[in-house]
């Protein structure tokens, strides 16, 4: 596979030119594996020094730091019959007075990003850049590692769906299939008043985890469906206009409160198939934009300003399918 983006002279090819020309190569349509046989990271490619420092600059005004991670044991029934972490401290009954942490969990559980070995082009049978199943399982190529490596770090804008909807009298359960639409995603960002960068890291705020808090304290019963394995949950709406702008505007990552991001279930098509194994796009789950003292829907609103400064230091584990989100924002 040549290195792609020389062949695209006017810069970042959108999703149509890609369809041409991967039109006869033996790739599925809409791939966009364009920097290289040996890329490893995707769009994390955006993310470069000199989009880092801009962001830095222009983003950290006040020095507010936001954390972005639930607590580790949350959800308590996490969805999709993931096992919910289970935390047990521990010391050697002999030894000196010290303790250990013991976790046993799934990576995918609570506060997450989902990697490029996670989700693959579903009837190609290829994750990112022509990975293969066998690979996923014997080797380490597109693991969690490669992202580690560089980390990701840039600017990030929050699209308060949730917020908007709530301020215009309307609202709707997160805990159904509710879709989140484009031309709704675009009212929001005119209402926020944001522009859109090349390489930006997306967050989308669905009111899952509001509505999480809300019923875990009133009434525990209503999330038993949101933690089964084949789940309703909000999020982005699986459309055309929906995949071609997502494309199109080269995000480097894309992360929210659901935990899916996507509306689910899917009624032909997953976005996952298109963001992980198509364009490799890191997708971001359950951050937490709700419990923090300086919780980033509200720092966001009080602000009036819905960019910041994002760093997010993924595991680095070799091979690794995910990563816990280890994220925060600056304002």
């Amino acid at each position: 596979m040549e290195h792609a983006l020389s062949l695209f002279p006017d810069g970042l090819p959108n999703l149509e030119t890609l369809k041409r020309h991967n039109k006869d190569r033996g790739v599925p349509p809409e791939t966009s594996w364009i920097w290289g046989e040996d890329d490893e990271i995707g769009r994390i490619n955006l993310l470069t020094p000199e989009r880092i420092l801009a962001a830095k600059h222009s983003q950290i005004q006040k020095g507010q730091v936001v954390p972005l991670n639930w607590p580790m044991n949350l959800p308590a029934k996490p969805a999709f019959g993931r096992d919910a972490c289970k935390h047990t401290v521990k010391n050697h009954p002999d030894g000196p007075l010290v303790f250990d942490d013991w976790l046993e969990m799934n990576i995918q559980s609570g506060s997450q990003w989902d990697g490029f070995r996670h989700y693959g082009h579903q009837t190609q049978g290829r994750f990112y850049n022509n990975l293969t199943p066998e690979e996923v399982k014997s080797g380490t190529r597109c693991g969690i590692q490669a992202v580690s490596n560089h980390g990701i770090v840039g600017r990030g804008v929050l699209l308060d769906y949730y917020g908007w909807k709530l301020s215009k009298g309307e609202s709707y359960d997160p805990l159904t299939s509710h879709s989140i639409h484009l031309e709704e995603l675009l009212a929001v960002a005119k209402h926020q008043g944001v522009k859109f960068e090349v390489g930006d890291i997306l967050l989308i705020r669905s009111g899952y985890t509001d509505t999480y808090y809300k019923f875990a304290a009133a009434d525990p019963a209503r999330l038993d469906d949101a933690g089964s394995i084949h789940p309703c949950l909000a999020g982005v709406a699986q459309t055309k206009e929906m995949k071609t702008w997502l494309h199109d505007n080269y995000f480097s990552a894309v992360a929210g409160d659901a935990p899916a991001w996507e509306c689910w279930p899917p009624k032909e098509w997953a976005l996952h198939e298109f963001l992980l194994g198509s364009w490799g796009v890191l997708i971001g789950e359950m951050f937490d934009l709700e419990a923090s003292t300086f919780a980033l829907a509200k720092q966001c609103e009080q602000e009036q300003r819905w960019s910041f400064f994002f760093m997010s230091t993924p595991l680095n584990m070799p091979g690794g399918i995910a990563s816990l989100a280890n994220a925060v924002a600056i304002h």
